[in-house]
């Protein structure tokens, strides 16, 4: 007999911003996996119970043409018969749009899975306006779209009835003797309705609504039961393959450590005295393989037993060793659980390993969040703080790190234009551009007395962070080409300005830019920062890292209700041949969460273009439990290493409690690369290693 899956969509009702579960996330299509075909099998939420599919945005009127470019998940969306017109930003005439002003948010109900004649699954919904009040859609009109295999969608529009009625609980059904789809609906009267179509994808967008007509026996097809899920109100159930619960398993699921592995090692008997014992010790280098539930895999170093190594190491030397003999080596497994919190009121962390003229070091820095005051903190004594230690662990608070930070800009220090960086040292990142050990940041300074409109500036003589910039600053070198001690302040070269091939600043609509970082991908370089509330690139020399070499382009703009109204702290890392740029959104605090758009690397690709880049719908990294505890608002977070070579990433969570918001904390975890190349942001400890693999042994045997 056959596996037999079913899968449930639904949405959830609204609950709480501390369980994750507020109107943005509710008002989405959630999928629940069970196997077998009782009734007596549990519901498996997928994505830890969280939104799966999430309605798009819709552009206005005005922002029609260029400036809808970046709105990806919006493509086929054309402009909108049931928004109001209104008047678009002063960012369309750059070319851009404005998240929450020219496109507007939404959210969906009574989400309904189907099968499309060519085997796809089409997903129709209401749509609501963000929050789940009408948009006036539900009048005469539902949402489609389609996907291959409901990882990724394809959000195609609306399709229109010829009634102003209600369209209220839609269900599609595929009916292969007549090639037609069959839509069926109950109207604000109670009656059920319905209405026919060969090619429903073609009517989503169309002008031209299908004709209605009343059914006499309508058939329930949606999910009536009691699913057992928490706050779920259940869409319908379909039958999936066990292909296609794999794919979704694999993708949704959580991944855990199944098995751990040594490669036996071998020792040349002919060797003798120094050269023999050698060879035995560099095994210490020896790496444990660990097998994971999905099929992925991946290396852990091991802290191999010393005496065992030596004692094997004089037998070797000696010429005891002898070829056929087999001796094992015990181990255990290296597994770093840093500290949480890593850093606590340190926002927007960066980890850093950097060779310090032949010294390898770690550096941390980040934005000062005391209070959760980023702008002015400390009664304005703001500063950069830098940790820097030699492994990662001895960076955080608990061991010290905080007590020895040095301040390498503080409050009324100049930039390279004379001005006083007065507050919002923000979101400080490391690299290596040109050579040069780089920091670029965001300083702010004091308000003008006015704003750009001609209003008050409450802001006047204090520190603004509507007057902040990005800015780069760089570490001097000696004549030879070494670095000076970055620890010393005088050591950096005066902060600059980092502005636009003409010369001006990065932000004609805002004046604010942030959150730069750096991306390289085929022998050329780019910028990706924050600006007009999402993510913008450009080119730039690194011989003049100061000055752009193209014009600023938008490439990521909130366009769900999880991200909604900003895409900022952009970061990118190149793995098998994709960049993964990570982004946060949805506002600083406790609903921060991390986006993701991935772009093909080595490929020549114009990085420059939206059309380049692939937006995932979903969250990649959001609240959640980790190791037991709640992290709310995870977000701005950085890609880097450990001492061993693993991929870490560094990110922030709120620091809530008794339900009080009090800045950002710093965290660190290790990256887990799954089956299909995407990264696990939130793999638990116990996942990733499972404490009964830990201890190991490595056989080594003479030939």
């Amino acid at each position: 007999m056959l596996n037999t899956y079913s899968l449930l969509c639904y949405t959830r009702e609204a609950t709480s911003r501390e369980e994750a579960n507020n109107e943005d996330i509710a008002y989405s299509m959630h999928l629940a996996l069970r196997f077998g075909n009782g009734d007596d099998s549990e519901w498996q939420p997928l994505n830890e119970n969280y939104g799966i599919f999430f309605a798009a945005g819709v552009p206005i009127a005005a922002a029609a043409g260029e400036p809808r470019r970046a709105c990806t998940a919006a493509a086929h969306c054309a402009v909108d018969p049931f928004d109001a017109p209104r008047q678009a930003s002063d960012a369309v005439s750059h070319g851009a749009v404005m998240p929450g002003v020219d496109i507007v948010l939404k959210s969906l109900k009574d989400p309904f899975l189907f099968r499309l004649a060519d085997g796809r699954f089409g997903i129709a919904a209401t749509r609501t306006d963000r929050g789940g009040a009408p948009d006036g859609s539900e009048r005469s009109a539902f949402l489609v779209a389609v996907s291959r295999d409901l990882t990724s969608f394809e959000q195609l529009g609306l399709v229109r009835l010829r009634t102003d009625s209600g369209v209220n609980r839609v269900s599609v059904a595929y009916q292969a003797a007549f090639d037609r789809y069959v839509i069926s609906w109950i109207g604000d009267n109670g009656e059920s309705y319905a209405a026919q179509t060969g090619n429903i994808t073609a009517e989503a967008g169309s002008e031209d609504p299908l004709d209605v007509v009343r059914e006499a026996r309508p058939q329930e097809l949606r999910y009536t039961g009691d699913c057992g899920i928490a706050n779920a109100v259940p869409g319908n159930v379909i039958p999936i393959s066990e292909t296609e619960a794999k794919r979704l398993t694999e993708r949704f699921g959580r991944i855990r450590n199944v098995g751990a592995s040594v490669p036996a090692q071998h020792a040349d008997s002919a060797l003798r005295g120094e050269a023999a014992k050698a060879s035995i010790l560099a095994l210490g280098a020896t790496r444990a393989e660990l097998a994971y539930s999905d099929g992925s895999r991946g290396t852990r170093a091991v802290d191999w037993d010393a005496a065992q190594l030596e004692a094997l190491a004089s037998e070797a030397a000696e010429g005891t060793f002898e070829a056929g003999q087999t001796r094992t080596v015990a181990g255990r497994i290296r597994q770093t659980i840093y500290p949480v919190p890593f850093a606590v009121e340190r926002a927007d962390p960066s980890v850093f390993a950097w060779n310090y003229n032949g010294k390898p070091m770690f550096m941390f820095i980040a934005t000062d969040d005391t209070d959760g005051n980023c702008v002015d903190p400390h009664e304005g004594r703001t500063h950069m703080p830098l940790r820097i230690a030699d492994s990662i662990e001895a960076l955080s608070d608990e061991a010290g790190g905080r007590a020895r930070e040095i301040d390498l800009l503080k409050c009324g220090d100049l930039n390279s234009e004379g001005r006083r960086m007065t507050g919002c040292f923000w979101a400080p990142e490391l690299h290596v551009i040109g050579g040069k050990l780089s920091i670029l940041f965001m300083p702010c300074f004091d308000g003008p007395d006015r704003n750009p409109d001609g209003t008050p500036n409450d802001r006047a003589g204090k520190p603004d962070m509507w007057t902040g910039s990005c800015h780069i600053m760089q570490l001097k070198q000696h004549a030879d080409g070494t670095d000076f001690d970055p620890r010393e302040p005088r050591n950096w070269t005066v902060p600059e300005p980092i502005l636009d091939p003409d010369g001006d600043t990065l932000n004609p609509v805002q004046r604010i830019s942030l959150d730069m970082t750096v991306i390289s991908d085929s022998g050329r370089w780019y910028y990706a920062w924050q600006q007009v509330g999402s993510i913008w690139i450009a080119g730039f020399d690194p011989s003049c890292p100061s000055r752009l070499t193209s014009r600023p382009r938008q490439i990521v703009v909130p366009e769900f209700a999880w991200d909604n109204m900003i895409a900022e702290g952009p970061n990118a890392i190149v793995h098998e041949g994709r960049i993964f740029l990570i982004y946060s959104g949805s506002l600083v605090g406790i609903d921060y969460t991390t986006g993701l758009v991935a772009a093909p690397a080595g490929a020549n690709a114009d990085l420059t273009d939206p059309a380049a880049w692939t937006k995932l719908d979903y969250p990649l990294q959001k609240s959640g439990v980790y190791n037991g505890r709640w992290q709310l608002g995870t977000g701005h977070g950085m890609w880097s290493h450990d001492e061993d070579g693993n991929l870490i990433y560094v990110f922030h969570n709120a620091e809530y409690e008794n339900g009080c918001y009090g800045g950002r904390d710093a965290q660190v975890r290790r990256v887990h690369w799954s089956a299909e190349g995407m990264p696990i942001l939130d793999m638990q400890s116990d996942e990733e290693l499972d404490p009964s693999y830990a201890d190991i042994t490595m056989e080594i045997t003479a030939r």
